[in-house]
């Protein structure tokens, strides 16, 4: 079997769960390891990792240092979540002739939110016979993909709604900080404000991917801004303890509106108060399907599979910039 050659774009935590995963497929082999933090560039990537070896690949802080001496099919990215940030990056990678397979949320679907860049990125791609998707577990599967897929036995389509229950307690201190853990009310309205905390990225980019896969046409793609939710006693989470009355996570939705009605609707939830956890789709149409995945799936791991099992389907994939409506769906890769 002829491995696919792949760098690694951000060693953050998803960039090394990624780079962990990848070293033990039969499929891929780790070629080469890029990050801006000056701490890590310079050493091995095995040192990074935390294993007890060193693997021979220097961290570099940008893409041509690693395309000079390797052979590469494909970067997967893992920098940032807004299209802007990660478009130089995007740009230096098409250049050197890689497929760039993303988890930058805007990108999952970005025709909407930043036409311009996204026409730039898809003429690139398509100049240097490349591909370029965005994906991951919310968006790229769950809160998209997924249900478009199990539309496939319907005649007809009215409405679909996707429900994510997560107890973010159970999660890593970023995604914790990132949902408000611990905040005071003012504290969590003031940094929604000034979006030193975002809550969840990627609703619209969802339900615009499922519109166009639907062939709506919608009034109105729109976000809430998400809601505190506050503890009514004392929950113990990964971050330290949270004392009733304050933050405990956060509720985001978001409504695509056609013809004076919600056609579809998108509900995150991610608190420390969350009892069952659970993934729910409910398309209604002919016929009614719902589908419950008891427990949910996991964030990370899901982000991380989703990923890795989408890198074979970029490089097979016409070139230019594609959404994973775009695709085959992905299955499992050894």
């Amino acid at each position: 079997m002829e491995k696919i050659h792949v760098v690694i774009y951000g060693c953050g935590v998803i960039g090394r769960k990624i780079a962990q995963v990848l070293m033990d497929k039969k499929s891929f082999e780790v070629v080469g390891a890029i990050d801006i933090d000056p701490e890590i560039i310079g050493k091995d990537l095995g040192e990074v990792l935390g294993i007890q070896k060193k693997l021979g690949i220097r961290i570099e802080k940008d893409i041509e240092a690693i395309t000079s001496r390797v052979k590469a099919q494909a970067v997967v990215l893992t920098t940032s979540s807004h299209i802007r940030s990660v478009f130089p990056q995007i740009i230096r990678c098409l250049q050197a002739g890689l497929n760039v397979v993303t988890t930058s949320e805007e990108l999952s679907f970005p025709w909407r939110r930043d036409p311009d860049l996204a026409l730039e990125i898809d003429r690139l791609a398509k100049e240097h016979k490349v591909t370029v998707v965005g994906t991951g577990i919310n968006p790229g599967y769950l809160m998209d993909t997924l249900p478009l897929t199990l539309t496939a036995p319907c005649l007809s389509v009215k409405s679909i709604r996707v429900k994510r229950m997560i107890n973010s307690a159970k999660r890593r201190a970023p995604f914790q900080v990132k949902v408000g853990t611990g905040l005071t009310l003012e504290e969590f309205r003031e940094k929604i404000k000034n979006k030193s905390i975002t809550g969840h990225v990627g609703l619209l980019e969802s339900i615009n991917m499922i519109a166009e896969g639907l062939g709506w046409e919608l009034d109105e793609a729109r976000e809430l801004p998400p809601e505190p939710v506050v503890s009514e006693e004392e929950i113990k989470t990964t971050v330290g303890e949270v004392q009733p009355g304050y933050v405990v996570g956060l509720t985001s939705v978001a409504y695509g509106n056609k013809e004076g009605k919600a056609v579809i609707t998108l509900e995150f939830h991610a608190n420390a108060a969350v009892d069952e956890e659970y993934d729910e789709i409910i398309i209604e149409g002919e016929p009614h399907i719902h589908q419950k995945i008891m427990g949910g799936v996991h964030g990370d791991i899901g982000t991380v599979a989703v990923t890795i099992n989408t890198i074979p389907r970029a490089i097979e994939a016409p070139a230019g910039l594609k959404v994973m409506k775009d695709l085959p769906p992905p299955s499992a890769v050894l």
